[in-house]
């Protein structure tokens, strides 16, 4: 039976502990010393809905001279997200072994063991940290093209992997081509359990025919689609969505109508999820930020130009070029990141379709363009055909040409060749991106940085995972790889931190927006 837990430590909490420590600093030495409990690990990881018992997991030693009938033995286990009253409140056993199988939402828990001396009342109490995650809370997502030209996704988790998730869900892939996958921290929606509204981890997969879906990843459950996505209805025929992104007040959506925005802020009563009607120039899939509270920086594809959204959603500007700088006004944009070790700079990889010739405009200031760099035509990065930024350890771009990964570098736009070690040189490399998780004020327990490479034979491709990278660049054998059928668009990783939107203000790069 699901069963939710929402509490946290507040002052009553500290109070019950602070009274508890009291009690006992005021016993003989003696007593404090009369029980001690060893062998509890101070972290545990559970896959819930999984049938795992904490008892399997537990197994703490008591020692103490006490015997079985002067002591009494209590479990408890309280969410650190909420907060609702002493740890107390949320028994779950009695006796030695805690017999609690694990059906909870994914997060951090503290787990209390409480041993007592039934006579004089003292209490020993020790603590453990439970993470718990779902089948679907945490790994790695792959947005694939079949071979029938439609969308699909796979999953790579800590237990293997699991295949085409939409048909499964819904009876058939999406329609279209792949266009983008796209990781939602904190969006909002109504639970249809409670009719209230709430915020929660979602995954939104996109095709190229205008199609959408936004997945809870706790479970999987569709909660958008094409026909609720708006408060207006269902999206017109021509609508063709770019993505979606987590704002410091709100969430913003940005699509070839424009950029729609909703409020999240819980002063404003929460929200439905549902967005708007647009502003600004129309959107792309083309999405970063330097600082949260000055906006958002986007790729206008109608007018070939970088705008800025405010945080609140209100309007839209263009960024002018900086003094000196010149670009054509006929780019469109094929890949674009923020890379933080080059500065802060958000750059945006353009081509010119009449010319073929490449430019990389870039920006630190989210008000100017402040370079725009026409890319060496002899150079890698203006043949390559998959481009990816490095975010967080190294200012690169990362590209494919001739089936060769190489790493452009943002500062002099010198080329180098990236080793990719445990590859069969027989393996035609196909897609490349780097994913990373770097939340800092919140849960670090599943940040990474990793490389990942794709290979494809037929109609199978296989992901190569770097992780450890040394100033960008794979140093050893890859750490895992995920295998499946249909052609690799799109990586994402979903991770089980629950990240308020106020907190991407002052962590405005943790995960990649877009490649």
């Amino acid at each position: 039976m699901k069963k939710t837990i929402f509490i946290s430590l507040m002052v009553g909490l500290l109070c019950c502990w602070s009274a508890c420590t009291e009690d006992n600093s005021s016993m003989g030495i003696g007593q404090l010393n009369e029980i001690e409990v060893e062998g509890l690990a101070e972290d545990i990881n559970v896959a819930s809905y999984q049938g795992i018992n904490l008892k399997d997991l537990i197994h703490p030693t008591v020692i103490t001279s006490l015997s079985e009938d002067q002591l009494a033995y209590a479990w408890y286990l309280y969410s650190n997200e909420g907060s609702d009253g002493p740890y107390k409140d949320y028994q779950i056993a009695t006796g030695k072994e805690v017999d609690y199988e694990v059906n909870l939402p994914s997060g951090t828990y503290t787990l209390v063991f409480e041993v007592t001396n039934t006579e004089t009342g003292y209490a020993k109490i020790v603590e453990s940290t439970i993470h718990t995650t779902t089948s679907f809370s945490k790994g790695f997502y792959i947005l694939k093209e079949t071979s029938e030209g439609t969308t699909e996704l796979d999953m790579m988790n800590d237990d293997g992997m699991i295949h085409d998730l939409i048909s499964t869900l819904s009876g058939a892939p999406m329609q279209g081509k792949p266009h983008n996958l796209v990781m939602m921290y904190s969006g909002a929606y109504i639970d249809t359990e409670t009719n209230k509204t709430a915020t929660t981890n979602l995954l939104f997969a996109i095709s190229d025919a205008g199609k959408l879906k936004g997945y809870r990843t706790e479970d999987m459950q569709e909660i958008f689609n094409n026909d609720n996505l708006f408060y207006s209805g269902t999206m017109p025929a021509s609508e063709r969505p770019g993505t979606l992104v987590t704002g410091p007040t709100g969430n913003f959506y940005f699509s070839n109508s424009g950029v729609r925005y909703y409020v999240t802020m819980t002063s404003y009563g929460g929200s439905a999820g549902k967005f708007g009607y647009p502003v600004g120039a129309t959107g792309s899939k083309y999405v970063q930020v330097i600082n949260a509270i000055m906006g958002y920086i986007y790729w206008d594809n109608a007018d070939h130009q970088l705008m800025l959204v405010d945080y609140n959603g209100m309007g839209s500007t263009p960024l002018e070029p900086a003094e000196g700088v010149e670009y054509p006004d006929d780019l469109e944009c094929i890949s674009s990141c923020v890379s933080l070790t080059a500065g802060t700079v958000a750059w945006f990889l353009c081509e010119q379709p009449s010319t073929g010739n490449r430019y990389l405009l870039k920006t630190t200031s989210s008000q100017y363009v402040d370079e725009a760099i026409q890319i060496d035509p002899s150079s890698h990065l203006a043949h390559s055909t998959v481009q990816s930024g490095n975010g967080i350890s190294a200012s690169y771009i990362y590209c494919i040409d001739d089936g060769k990964v190489y790493a452009h570098s943002l500062t002099d736009g010198s080329e180098t060749n990236v080793p990719l070690p445990g590859i069969p040189s027989g393996e035609d490399v196909t897609f490349l991106t780097n994913q990373w998780l770097n939340f800092s004020s919140l849960s670090t327990d599943y940040n990474f940085d990793n490389l990942i490479v794709g290979t494809q034979t037929g109609d199978t491709y296989k992901l190569y995972f770097y992780d450890g990278l040394n100033g960008g660049m794979p140093i050893n054998a890859a750490t895992k790889t995920a295998s499946g059928t249909g052609k690799v668009k799109c990586v994402r990783f979903v991770s089980p931190v629950i990240a308020a939107a106020m907190t991407l203000a002052f962590e405005p790069n943790p995960f990649p927006l877009s490649d």
